[in-house]
């Protein structure tokens, strides 16, 4: 039965009473409560009678007992902090933090105009911290089983994102869950019964989410959809599961999307995806289907979206975000059409590889860019940035923001030390030594005669 206004609660483990203040919201699985406690305001899942069983309340203690993923990328779950219980009731539910419902979106919200929508470096951040968190969940032997847009929720200015009801995490190929996923983001082998959920599973849902994210559509909504006129469960397992078809397959062309306008926004917003994005989305939409361990990993999403978040540049007359390429001369705004010539690039030389990053004016130069996985928790801390010269129109410089001297060799043999608060020029073949990794600035890309 729902939970009356100032019904009591306990908290297990914390050994405290919550009284409840009012129903947020509700799902298949129960209902959302505020509630008001010794630590102020929190929420409370509180499971409906057929969900109340002894399975799930021996999960919902294995997770407060372990806890989330450690560091930053733990952090972004939403995750059971005690069991909760009530006097006279077999039901029962789960504590966890309050979320800010100003500052995050739902994507359903971004959808409606309701919020703002994120721009390209804000998905770029969205898309990196879900990666991010999955795979921490994943290396801790977990898998999340319900990867999709309304567990979700992120801040639309810098991608900051909240990942919601864990409920139904558990050990991977091992615990049992009354969930198997939401159909439109279950896994082809979900669908027709022939695997459990599993990391291979979640790597499905995660690029169905992704997908999503940049595109507003589902991957496998083409005519085969369209031509349906009952949308009903035999139709979706056809669609998503027997006889699934990404609607930019290369080479199968059975599920293009329909000449209708209401496929414009999808068809618009897949031609604005840079090509390395388009490239994975195209691998987990077909080699991917066939073949789980074909499947993009979360790292190798994770490495993408820092990458195409380092090559980010505002259009001089709209203030558009594009992205682009170090070896194109220019791109063509995907908002107001105009010419956006290269800006010079930052070419970093690491021993597990080299990166480079757009200079354009404003840009940061982050710890993660010069020694990924040190620093501050997620290498975000800002060791540099781009910067206009005070006197000379159209000069400008990286500013040393860190706390070490940088070693600089200019093109025409000469070297210099650059403490903090200095800047050096954007020269090109200029070499920048910062904590020992060599750093050269790359003139833009000439244009071809």
């Amino acid at each position: 039965m729902p939970l009356p206004i100032g019904q009591r609660l306990h908290a297990r483990q914390l050994q405290t009473t919550l009284q409840v203040i009012k129903k947020i919201g509700e799902g298949t699985q129960g209902e959302v409560y505020l509630v008001d406690g010794p630590q102020g305001y929190q929420t409370v899942k509180w499971y409906k009678p057929e969900q109340a069983t002894p399975d799930q309340q021996d999960a919902i203690a294995y997770l407060v007992r372990t806890g989330p993923p450690y560091g930053t990328a733990g952090k972004r779950f939403i995750w059971p902090l005690d069991l909760v219980t009530a006097e006279g009731s077999k039901q029962f539910g789960y504590l966890m933090t309050r979320i800010d419902t100003q500052r995050f979106a739902e994507l359903g919200e971004v959808w409606a105009h309701l919020k703002p929508v994120p721009g390209i470096s804000a998905l770029c951040e969205i898309s990196y911290q879900l990666a991010n968190s999955y795979r921490a969940l994943h290396l801790s032997g977990h898998c999340y089983r319900d990867i999709s847009a309304g567990n979700l929720m992120f801040d639309p200015k810098t991608g900051d994102v909240l990942i919601c009801d864990n409920d139904n995490v558990g050990v991977n190929r091992q615990s049992h869950c009354q969930v198997w996923g939401t159909l439109e983001y279950m896994a082809p082998e979900l669908i027709r019964e022939e695997s459990d959920p599993s990391t291979e599973t979640d790597l499905h849902a995660l690029a169905v989410l992704l997908f999503y994210l940049w595109v507003w559509h589902h991957p496998f909504h083409g005519e085969l959809e369209y031509r349906y006129h009952c949308w009903d469960i035999p139709a979706k397992k056809q669609v998503y599961g027997i006889s699934p078809i990404f609607v930019f397959d290369p080479y199968k062309t059975a599920n293009r999307l329909p000449d209708d306008p209401d496929y414009t926004v999808a068809r618009d917003r897949w031609a604005i995806c840079p090509p390395a994005l388009k490239a994975l989305f195209i691998r987990a939409f077909t080699e991917g289907l066939e073949n789980p361990g074909r499947r993009v990993t979360e790292g190798e999403w994770q490495n993408l979206f820092l990458s195409l978040k380092d090559h980010i540049v505002p259009c001089p007359w709209c203030r558009a975000e594009n992205a682009i390429a170090e070896n194109l001369p220019s791109v063509s705004c995907w908002h107001c059409k105009s010419r956006i010539p290269a800006p010079p690039f930052l070419m970093i030389r690491r021993p597990g590889g080299n990166s480079s990053l757009a200079l354009a004016i404003g840009v940061a130069l982050r710890s993660l860019h010069i020694a990924p996985g040190t620093g501050n928790e997620n290498g975000a801390q800002e060791i540099g940035r781009v910067v206009s010269h005070p006197s000379i129109p159209g000069a400008a410089g990286i500013r040393n923001l860190s706390d070490s001297t940088w070693l600089v060799a200019f093109p025409d043999g000469t070297t210099s030390s650059v403490p903090s608060g200095k800047a050096v020029p954007l020269n090109p073949k200029t070499t920048i030594t910062i904590d020992g990794i060599s750093c050269t600035i790359m003139p833009p890309f000439p244009e071809l005669p």
